[in-house]
């Protein structure tokens, strides 16, 4: 038919003729771009015809699944948080140093990385659920130890467990969104979980203080043991495993209105007889049906595949002997410059919370302040509705104007269109660094460092958000890699930070030293998101041989 092009859709890649569509560039609004003209948004990935395909499941159930997600990272989150408003009793209890604590915390940040390299690829072999489970298990034993540890040795090994255990929180939530959303949809879904990412980080240490104070520091732990136990069962009885293989030969091949420059003639984009009108709405009947989430009445299923997937235990194919190989294979990600970069704007905006969450128990528990753990824990109020705002910003409000951007691109949507909304949080980072570590070094009233930390909250989530949305718009289909090199080096970066930031505060002192990372924050998002809108693409389309690749040597291996 002519003015129509053929185009697989199965993982939104293509080049047509007049556009240069190199991998994660898709054709995500079809329509016109006249005022008042039908549009509509491509789904990608094509859903299959296999009723267990997560993409076809209704609105609730995904809603569920994405509420246990936001559960999980929250619960984890308040675990490997919660701990700075409790530094003096550790430290008076120990009768160690600052320092000694910030050693146990690094430690877990860098396993939370490192774990991430063998719960990944392990999750793509027997599921997204079990890993889910296992992590929660592990957990549960390390707060056990940690409610019952009596020196510092016990501390920083028991962190070490909370770090193995927890790290499939900062990567595979990320991933079952992608299994169960369309492109479209991802980027206020993964809103929401580093929303919960930042309910644990910032609620967990308010609850703490007040349990602190009135329980015993020792409790702390044991209720992160009673949380961790609850959230298993929740993820035992309820959670559905998200991971399915789609097969290629099940892509559907869609025809889709090739848009061609703004100077066609209204007349040209419209169907010029009865025939073609009617081919038209053959053909759109036959994609409805194609990939209808509902069943055809008098369609037969088999009976198992009704049956939610609460299997414990479920084995996907591919011999054991390449899920081992699959441990190391995602750092060859690390050739696309788009995965450095997010991995490192992801770490400095954690590494800051944890920067500014290692003052807050030193400078706010001395005069003119004189807070106990209670108040100290109050502090957290501030970031947590700076988060909420930035998880709005970065997740449906950042998909509105993407959706509108790539309609002004004759519909094709740029991952780099994401990116945009750091330019401005680059500011806001910066000046909430500036103004929270300037301001309490001179010992300012307390409201005003406060309103430093509620910036620093708003950027961390835009940052985190967008980071983990643009990397798994550009490589989707080797977004299990991707993720896991993402959340390495983000680790990686907070460990280096964490391991170092006393040492950085007494050499510099603390008004400098936050001064510093304020410009840091600045440059490492604003002027590089910049490059990657302007750049990005480019580096796409020179990477492409590399991820077609890898991509096909992973989808052969059906990890």
């Amino acid at each position: 038919m002519a003015g129509l092009q053929t185009i697989s859709f199965a993982h939104g890649e293509a080049n047509f003729p007049d556009y240069d569509a190199p991998p994660g560039t898709v054709y995500l609004v079809e329509g016109t771009h006249e005022a008042g003209a039908a549009q509509a948004i491509v789904l990608i990935p094509r859903p299959s015809q296999d009723i267990r395909d997560p993409l076809r499941w209704s609105h609730w159930r995904k809603l569920y699944h994405v509420i246990c997600l936001v559960i999980y990272a929250a619960v984890l989150g308040c675990i490997t948080q919660w701990e700075s408003v409790i530094y003096l009793p550790l430290i008076q209890t120990f009768r160690i140093g600052v320092s000694s604590l910030n050693v146990g915390a690094a430690l877990m940040l860098l396993m939370l990385g490192v774990g991430n390299c063998f719960f990944v690829p392990l999750s793509n072999k027997i599921g997204r659920r079990s890993v889910y489970i296992s992590s929660l298990v592990v957990v549960l034993a390390a707060c056990l130890w940690l409610a019952f540890v009596d020196d510092i040795g016990g501390w920083q090994g028991a962190h070490v467990l909370i770090g193995l255990g927890a790290a499939p929180f900062e990567a595979l939530p990320a991933i079952s969104i992608a299994d169960i959303f369309f492109a479209h949809e991802r980027g206020g879904k993964i809103g929401w979980y580093v929303f919960g990412l930042s309910i644990g980080s910032f609620i967990g240490p308010i609850c703490g203080g007040f349990v602190a104070d009135n329980m015993g520091w020792r409790w702390i732990y044991r209720w992160g043991c009673i949380f961790t136990a609850l959230t298993i069962l929740l993820f035992y009885f309820t959670f559905e495993e998200t991971r399915f293989i789609r097969e290629r030969g099940e892509e559907a091949i869609v025809d889709v209105p090739h848009r061609k420059t703004e100077e066609l003639s209204i007349g040209s984009r419209n169907p010029s007889t009865a025939g073609d009108i009617q081919e038209k709405k053959s053909r759109e009947l036959e994609l409805a049906r194609e990939i209808g989430t509902q069943p055809i009445a008098g369609e037969v299923f088999e009976t198992d595949n009704w049956k939610p997937q609460f299997r414990l235990w479920q084995l996907f194919p591919g011999a054991w002997r390449e899920v081992w190989l699959e441990f190391f294979r995602p750092l060859i990600t690390c050739a696309f410059p788009a995965v450095i970069w997010c991995g490192i704007n992801y770490g400095t905006c954690v590494s800051w919370l944890s920067v500014m969450g290692t003052t807050i128990a030193e400078v706010f528990s001395k005069p003119p302040y004189l807070f106990k753990s209670s108040s100290l824990g109050l502090i957290y109020i501030a970031p947590l509705i700076g988060s909420l705002i930035g998880a709005i910003c970065a997740g449906p409000l950042n998909d509105i104007f993407i959706i509108r951007l790539s309609n002004r691109n004759r519909g094709w949507r740029e991952p780099e269109f994401r990116l945009w909304v750091l330019v401005p949080t680059a500011f806001v980072m910066a000046c909430g660094l500036i103004l929270y570590g300037v301001t309490s070094a001179h010992a300012m009233h307390w409201i005003i460092p406060i309103l430093g930390a509620g910036f620093v909250g708003f950027g961390l989530s835009i940052g985190g958000t967008i980071a983990m949305a643009y990397i798994i718009d550009c490589y989707e289909r080797i977004d299990t890699h991707v993720m896991t090199t993402v959340i390495l080096i983000r680790n990686l970066v907070g460990f280096g930070i964490t391991w170092g930031i006393q040492p950085w505060i007494d050499g510099m002192g603390q008004q400098n030293c936050f001064i510093l990372t304020g410009v840091l924050a600045f440059l490492i998002m604003g002027p590089a998101a910049l490059a990657f809108i302007f750049w990005g693409k480019r580096s796409r389309k020179a990477t492409t041989s590399l991820y077609l690749k890898i991509a096909e040597q992973f989808e052969a291996r059906n990890l």
